[in-house]
């Protein structure tokens, strides 16, 4: 899944809103919830961090899945009274107005058609209909403002500039050529992808959301967004080694990874800096096999040091038997 997939699983999400609307009898809590679970995981999933549009997107299917879970309590929560019932529908409207707002920041254009026909528009099937007017036109302007073209793993749009996808290229160059090595993990591979607009390419580099990473290659500029700080270490120092980098970490305990990057790095090479960001997948995965193989190896050198030391044998000899157990090395 990836930015570029998102239209057409909103036509989708559209049609199962339309669907409940015109139903004849209120939808229930299952579904509602269900509907709302599915706008949750294409925001996630397709929009978190890429682009400053598509963050606008991110919001405002959050806000979607807010007003939903409204019109359920709405609908199936016993406890409300009357009154509470109908302030829940106000605030599920007032919540649309909010989406309708980022839609025009978006698409240029409104979506809401029932807001004209006053109280009738609280209608819980004026509400639904509006909300799948709302995601149509985020749909419909994804669509076409889709990429000029696909080169592998980079969705390229129409005016990005050439550094910018040959930054992308090296990135999914290396992407293959570690994947041909085992070196990620099935559900981090799956979800690897790049996009590249103006002078920027964007990377989704692992499964997890917002794990993201940014070149301006403009100015020369990284930002990556991870919250593991042994990940952020080994990228940094990378960065600096490979792609003539200068670097500066973010705590997560101060929003590093999630509300800003985690690391920032100005480097001189953009391609080789894609080529790094080729090694942040499945890294924690890595770190932690090799971690665990140290601690292994000095556990058993530890109780080798004291079996040695029991029976007296040299510390010489307990070397030469561990240089030929690894093969002479």
């Amino acid at each position: 899944m990836s930015g570029w997939d998102l239209p057409e699983r909103l036509f989708r999400i559209e049609a199962g809103l339309r669907e409940l609307a015109a139903r004849g009898s209120p939808p229930s809590r299952e579904e509602l919830d269900g509907w709302s679970a599915e706008v949750v995981d294409a925001a996630t999933k397709s929009a978190r961090g890429l682009f400053g549009e598509l963050e606008e997107v991110y919001e405002a299917l959050h806000e979607v899945s807010w007003a939903l879970g409204t019109i359920r309590d709405a609908l199936h929560d016993q406890r409300l009274t009357v009154q509470e019932r109908v302030k829940a529908l106000e605030h599920a409207d007032q919540i649309l107005d909010k989406i309708e707002e980022r839609v025009r920041r978006v698409a240029g254009r409104g979506c809401r058609w029932g807001k004209q026909l006053g109280e009738a528009r609280l209608r819980y099937t004026l509400l639904l209909n509006d909300l799948a007017a709302c995601v149509h036109v985020l749909a419909q302007h994804l669509l076409e403002k889709g990429p000029e073209r696909v080169e592998g793993r980079c969705a390229i749009a129409r005016d990005a500039e050439p550094e910018a996808v040959e930054a992308c290229r090296a990135w999914d160059e290396t992407v293959s050529a570690l994947h041909q090595r085992r070196m990620y993990e099935g559900n981090d591979y799956a979800e690897l992808k790049g996009f590249v607009v103006d002078g920027k390419v964007q990377l989704r580099v692992g499964s997890a959301a917002g794990h993201l990473a940014e070149i301006d290659v403009k100015k020369g500029i990284v930002r990556y967004y991870d919250t593991d700080v042994p990940v952020n270490n080994v990228m940094g120092r990378l960065m600096v080694e490979y792609a003539g980098g200068r670097c500066r970490w973010y705590d997560p305990e101060e929003g590093g990874g999630v509300e800003k990057p985690s690391l920032v790095c100005k480097v001189r090479d953009a391609k080789k800096a894609a080529k790094v960001l080729a090694f942040a997948t499945s890294m924690d995965y890595r770190i932690g096999d090799r971690m665990a193989e140290i601690i292994e190896r000095m556990e058993e050198e530890c109780i080798e040091d004291r079996l040695a030391d029991h029976f007296g044998i040299s510390p010489e000899e307990v070397e030469e038997w561990r240089r030929g157990r690894r093969g002479g090395q």
